[in-house]
């Protein structure tokens, strides 16, 4: 995309990514209706390694899949499995509301740790606007209605464990392509989700559609964690944090269309809050350079 600086190329990669990981969770969630959590995961990461094997065939990076090995990436993935099995684990248990809402303290986390180890600068109001976009969510996933429950606790771990998974990839060599990284996440997932499953499951055979609901995850997933990787190495961290509250707005736009779920009066404010914040970010991006969020500069 060419004329666009590093992190208005950050931001759009970053609302694909949200995007396609809510599509990726619609169709687990399906999948869901007929298998316990661990084997949908067990099945989506196996529909991850093998669609994405070929393909890295195709692209000419298979001499990179040995890099699946590197440190960072096995790190990196680990802690996407760790936020996946939480969240699947907590769902079993507690409202997806609850979870979403826990989920939404990602950005705020990832944005310390940015601050901690990476050293980026940010103004207040920039922090004003995260801080704000973080209550647009709350309003639009408004937890609690049904009681506190310990099991909820499973979103903040999920939470916890995606901003220290997107801290580490951001540090990936940048010669390691994307998509291997996504790739090696689907193995990974095949590994913890299918012990997990054996120990803590009774797994069923799937039906036809349920098999194609977790294939079609799979592709999407794979997807998702190479728009995600590609957004972090374009921008700050700063810039494209804010979008990644995007995933409530497209949650909602999947529970109207697929799940026949509605939006009430704060979840649409919820999502004016949001929009608001998301274009104060872009608008801040484009101002003088004192104003900017960070140096821009992919690492």
């Amino acid at each position: 995309m060419r004329g666009l600086s590093g992190n208005s190329l950050g931001i759009i990669l970053m609302v694909l990514s949200t995007a396609c990981f809510t599509i990726n969770d619609s169709l687990l969630k399906l999948a869901m209706h007929e298998l316990p959590p661990f084997e949908a995961l067990f099945l989506r990461g196996l529909g991850s390694t093998f669609l994405g094997l070929p393909l890295l065939a195709a692209l000419g990076f298979l001499k990179f899949v040995p890099r699946m090995l590197d440190g960072r990436v096995q790190i990196r993935n680990l802690l996407e499995l760790t936020a996946a099995m939480g969240f699947v684990a907590g769902l079993a248990y507690v409202p997806i509301a609850d979870l979403t809402a826990l989920g939404q303290t990602s950005p705020l986390l990832l944005l310390i740790g940015a601050m901690v180890f990476f050293k980026e600068k940010l103004t207040g109001l920039q922090i004003g606007l995260i801080v704000l976009a973080f209550a647009g969510a709350l309003l639009v996933a408004q937890p609690g209605a049904s009681g506190f429950s310990p099991y909820t606790l499973f979103g903040l771990w999920s939470a916890a464990a995606v901003a220290a998974r997107d801290l580490v990839g951001r540090k990936i060599k940048l010669e390691i392509p994307g998509l291997v990284v996504a790739v090696g996440a689907g193995a990974i997932e095949i590994i913890g989700a299918g012990l997990a499953g054996l120990l803590l499951e009774s797994w069923t055979m799937p039906s036809p559609l349920t098999l194609a609901f977790a294939v079609g995850s799979s592709v999407f997933l794979i997807l998702a964690h190479w728009l995600l990787l590609n957004a972090y190495r374009a921008a700050s961290v700063a810039a494209v944090v804010p979008f990644l509250y995007m995933s409530t707005i497209w949650a909602l736009i999947s529970g109207m269309l697929i799940f026949g779920t509605f939006p009430n009066a704060l979840a649409l404010c919820g999502i004016a809050v949001i929009m608001a914040s998301g274009v104060a970010v872009v608008a801040l991006e484009r101002w003088p350079k004192k104003a900017v969020i960070s140096d821009g500069h992919p690492l």
